[in-house]
């Protein structure tokens, strides 16, 4: 966890490059080892990614910088790609010496509460080797960004055991901070789809911070943009101020 959350505040700066699945070669992700070089050298301190992407890019990843291998994807060209499937286990997060695994969970659609169960059973099998478990927990699609939902859905991640809880920010600063008051584990904020500009990104940054959120996970906004990055500078110096 150590190497996750650095600093004197203690916050995660985790670099989602995890969309291949889901999303296929798009510009931003085709050339993994490009975008590493770029999201490293702007200054994020954690890379989330599949087995295969992690050894792509093996090249740009230097010992300072943790790494989150994600043990699920979605499937974007299977009809039942809503979900993410396990495509990993915690043997090959000891082969690949990472610092923690990631699974999402989407609530709502098909066969959330399988990937729930199995969520659960990965939380189980890693204990003994003290492999920290982040948590990907998203409300239903209609629900997004209802702080209430928000909260139910973090709340079942800490409640099964997650090290770590990525999840939305409901657009609040005082509801969000009752959410992190009601789920005692940290909380990483995701990034969601692009925006307009680089001002919405770094505002949802320093109001996830200010609400009590101990890093984000910026993904699309960073690597869909012209310059990866100028844009993580950015948002590494919105969460040091």
């Amino acid at each position: 966890m150590s190497r996750l959350f650095i600093g004197e505040k203690q916050r995660c700066l985790l670099s989602p490059l995890d969309h291949g699945g889901w999303l296929g070669p798009v510009q931003g992700l085709h050339r993994p080892r490009a975008i590493v070089e770029q999201v490293i050298a702007g200054g994020a301190n954690a890379i989330l990614a599949s087995p295969g992407f992690l050894r792509a890019a093996a090249p740009a990843l230097r010992p300072e910088i943790g790494l989150v291998l994600r043990v699920s994807l979605t499937a974007g060209l299977s009809a039942q790609g809503a979900q993410e499937t396990p495509i990993a286990h915690v043997d090959t997060a000891l082969r690949l010496d990472v610092d923690a695994v990631a699974v999402s969970v989407f609530f709502g659609r098909e066969g959330d509460l399988a990937i729930y169960r199995w969520l659960a059973d990965l939380i189980r099998a890693c204990e003994p080797y003290e492999m920290p478990v982040v948590a990907e927990m998203m409300p239903p699609g209609d629900r997004s960004f209802d702080a209430a939902a928000i909260a139910h859905a973090a709340r079942i991640g800490m409640e099964i055991g997650a090290d770590v809880i990525k999840t939305n920010y409901c657009g609040d600063v005082a509801q969000f901070r009752e959410i992190v008051a009601a789920v005692p584990t940290p909380i990483i904020v995701a990034g969601g789809p692009k925006t307009a500009g680089d001002d919405s990104t770094l505002q949802l940054v320093r109001d996830a911070l200010s609400a009590g959120a101990a890093g984000v996970a910026i993904g699309r906004r960073v690597w869909q943009s012209e310059d990866p990055t100028d844009i993580t500078r950015q948002i590494r110096s919105a969460m040091m101020e």
